[in-house]
């Protein structure tokens, strides 16, 4: 029998008169009760444990297909690189109309009580996501042929889209498995998934070592977790097996209450994939070949970011609105961690981030070793940006948001305007850290002023780990410089000492701002 399920034994009343009948004595039907799963999200254990699950999966995912991206970049010219990294790009983009927030929405239906109620709301999502997916696909397609790009990069478009196709129902599965805290599951498949497609891409370096074969293995990498995804939800212990009903009449109502957040989400997205495809219209395909070298770095920063928040904002979602307190103090220690996590990517990839590049792609991409710097910085930045997010979705305020993605996002194209022609690759980055940073800062004031509580992000603590934090990335440069060979253990001790400030900040913190226990009446 599932843990999950909690099964009472039957109740036999007595009856009230012991006369002979000729029918049975009714009895009552064994009564099931079905699991408190409000509760059940609520469990930070579980969360803890889900969080590792995924923290684990997301790590072996982006190093596997971070060695991908060293075989795939060394294997095609440096205009391909370009290409094939502008076309991913483009598709990262595209969650903007695949996405919209509704899995934030329905993440607090998926705690009903009622079985058949989840199972609908379940089954709604699904193929409202699989809708979106179709759409975020032709509008691809339809982006490179309006705008009449090479004609490989038409052709990698079309056959790389099925991407979007197979990745967005794929996402909502991990929602489903998110608000039960299942996700042990996921990221097993998605680590297999992504072997697979290590394994494809090696096979396509040494047989056909061109643009429109290594799209490929990424097609199938989603096409199996889809699959994969959709086989393991079926399964009891899960709790939310998806009706066989569709209400397509829902969906209406998912998109309504998700319009603010589906605003914000989609202008965050732009904002954070919008300089690629400025820098391939604004410049060459060797820029952005040079330029994406460093979102391989910043990429991973997101992916783990994004692995994290799924079980922080369940944690919140489960919080709100009865417990504040715990809300309060989940927010401050979940924005700690997340300023722990990249004031450690920063002083660790800073001083090493030109033999880093040398060594893992070639001389050639050296030369964008600034850009992958600034880049790592601002992924440092968008972990607490994504926290903000998340954090307002919970409570049910993503309408406050739209305005200052709105900003960023304007703020983003103006600059990347007046840089580009000037520093090529180097001005977007430029760019990307000024529009993070200004726009993490107006978000925490915003969410400062809307929640019924403040301090929710523990800004005293985490501007003591920025400033340890440059202190020991600038002294670690400086170490590099003067001992080039020594580069791999300076980054390590230099990652080590901002962890250790990270986490002795975040312990001092939690022990002031714990919730106090609550008084039984």
């Amino acid at each position: 029998m599932d843990d999950d399920i909690t099964v009472e034994g039957a109740v036999i009343p007595e009856p009230e008169t012991p006369e002979p009948e000729t029918t049975a004595p009714e009895t009552t039907a064994p009564e099931t009760t079905a699991p408190d799963y409000r509760a059940l999200a609520a469990d930070p254990k579980a969360a803890a444990r889900a969080t590792a699950a995924v923290l684990i999966s997301r790590v072996i995912v982006a190093g596997l297909g971070w060695v991908g991206s060293v075989i795939v970049a060394r294997s095609l010219s440096p205009e391909g690189w370009g290409q094939f990294s502008f076309v991913f790009a483009l598709l990262g983009l595209m969650s903007v109309v695949t996405d919209l927030g509704v899995g934030r929405v329905v993440l607090a239906r998926l705690m009903d009580d009622d079985a058949e109620e989840i199972g609908r709301t379940a089954s709604s999502f699904l193929a409202l996501r699989t809708v979106l997916g179709l759409v975020g696909y032709v509008l691809a397609v339809g982006y490179v042929v309006v705008l009449q790009y090479p004609g490989e990069v038409i052709a990698a478009t079309a056959l790389g889209g099925l991407v979007v196709v197979f990745a967005t129902p794929s996402h909502a599965l991990s929602v489903l498995f998110q608000a039960r805290h299942r996700l042990l599951l996921v990221a097993v498949i998605e680590s297999l998934g992504q072997g697979l497609q290590l394994v494809l891409t090696i096979l396509a370096a040494v047989f056909a070592p061109v643009l429109l074969i290594f799209v490929l293995p990424a097609v199938l990498n989603e096409a199996f977790r889809a699959v994969g995804k959709g086989l393991a939800v079926r399964r009891r212990s899960v709790g939310l097996r998806p009706s066989r009903h569709i209400d397509v009449h829902r969906w209406g109502a998912y998109l309504r209450e998700a319009i603010p957040l589906a605003i914000g989400f989609a202008l965050t997205i732009a904002m954070l994939k919008i300089d690629v495809l400025m820098l391939s219209l604004l410049d060459t395909f060797d820029a952005v070949g040079l330029y994406s070298i460093g979102y391989k770095f910043s990429d991973m920063m997101d992916t783990i970011a994004l692995a994290a928040v799924a079980p922080v904002s369940t944690l919140l979602v489960a919080a709100w609105p009865s417990e504040t307190a715990t809300f309060r103090a989940r927010s401050r220690s979940a924005g700690l961690y997340f300023a722990t996590f990249g004031a450690v990517a920063v002083a660790g990839f800073w001083p090493s981030a030109e033999p880093l590049i040398r060594l893992l792609y070639g001389e050639r991409f050296a030369p964008g070793s600034d850009a992958a710097r600034l880049l790592v910085l601002g992924a440092a930045i968008m972990s607490l940006i994504l926290l903000g997010i998340f954090l307002l979705a919970s409570a049910g305020m993503q309408r406050h948001y739209p305005l200052v993605a709105l900003f960023g996002l304007a703020l983003n194209i103006g600059l990347n305007v007046a840089l580009i022609p000037r520093l090529s690759y180097n001005g977007s980055a430029i760019a990307t850290v000024v529009t993070f940073g200004v726009t993490v800062i107006m978000l925490w004031v915003v969410i400062e002023r809307s929640m019924p509580m403040s301090g929710l992000l523990a800004v005293s603590p985490i501007l003591v780990l920025a400033a340890v934090t440059a202190a020991v990335t600038v002294g670690a440069t400086l170490l590099v410089d003067a001992a080039p060979s020594l580069w791999f253990l300076i980054s390590v001790v230099a990652a080590l000492l901002v962890a250790a400030c990270g986490f002795l900040l975040t312990k001092r913190d939690s022990r002031s701002n714990s919730p106090a226990p609550e008084v039984a009446s």
